[in-house]
């Protein structure tokens, strides 16, 4: 359950009256109409965890989200939908697929999701599988989550490493979809291929990170690096490629 959830449930039950967003929900819709913003359509019964993914409660309440889009739309008013945060990878799709029909195709906002509970100091690499796979679903936005999640408040480098994980997430599954189609990656193969580490850290999703790396852990020879040193599999083979017969493969 999200945290606004969380409270608007503990008003209504210490007040034993209905959700005032929801009962005064035309009244807002004339706000946002005369101030001309964009409704971000929030899930409060999302599930917490993967035991409670795409449960009763997330899906009923999604039906009533679908319901509310139309209210708005009828009204001149723009809105988002929010997705659910914990999905185990089977499910995604589902969910992307149930809220495009249920909310007639709205923007989709996925809390990630995080597709496994057991990774805590590293829900930025769950959250970004998570991501990938929403994104070749058809969602439209993802929210980046940090190392912190679940643990406290994100840092510096906890958003920055969030955000990088995110960015991974949502460029791998634009591939999928035909957005792009690894036109970055072939410029890092290329670059590859030719030892060419300037243009290895160009086409890196984060260069500084790249450099710093190789930087720290130097190799003896310029056109590799420690992990392989001298038995560098690409610059045997170009040397070979170099001293071979022109026509070798003919």
């Amino acid at each position: 359950m999200s945290r606004g959830g969380a409270l608007i449930s503990a008003w209504m039950v210490e007040n034993e009256t209905e959700n005032p967003l929801y009962k005064n929900f035309d009244y807002i819709l004339e706000i946002a109409k005369e101030h001309d913003f964009v409704m971000s359509m929030a899930n409060a019964m999302r599930a917490g965890a993967i035991a409670d993914a795409t449960d009763r409660a997330g899906v009923q309440e999604l039906i009533i989200l679908g319901e509310l889009i139309d209210r708005a739309r009828e009204a001149g008013v723009q809105t988002i939908t929010e997705g659910p945060g914990h999905i185990p990878l089977n499910e995604i799709e589902a969910n992307v697929i149930i809220q495009k029909k249920l909310c007639r195709g709205a923007p989709f906002y996925m809390l990630g999701p995080i597709v496994t509970d057991i990774a805590p100091a590293y829900d930025h690499i769950v959250s970004s599988i998570g991501a990938s796979q929403s994104a070749a679903a058809g969602a439209d936005f993802i929210c980046y989550v940090t190392p912190a999640e679940h643990l406290a408040l994100p840092g510096p480098e906890d958003v920055k490493m969030g955000v990088i994980a995110s960015r991974i997430g949502a460029y791998v599954g634009d591939m999928a979809k035909g957005i792009h189609h690894g036109e970055k990656d072939l410029l890092m193969a290329n670059a590859r291929k030719k030892l060419n580490w300037e243009g290895q850290y160009n086409a890196a999703i984060c260069p500084a990170d790249a450099r710093a790396i190789r930087d720290n852990r130097p190799p003896e020879d310029p056109d590799t690096c420690t992990m392989c040193g001298s038995y560098c599999a690409i610059k045997i083979v170009n040397e070979w490629l170099d001293e071979a017969p022109t026509n070798v493969f003919e």
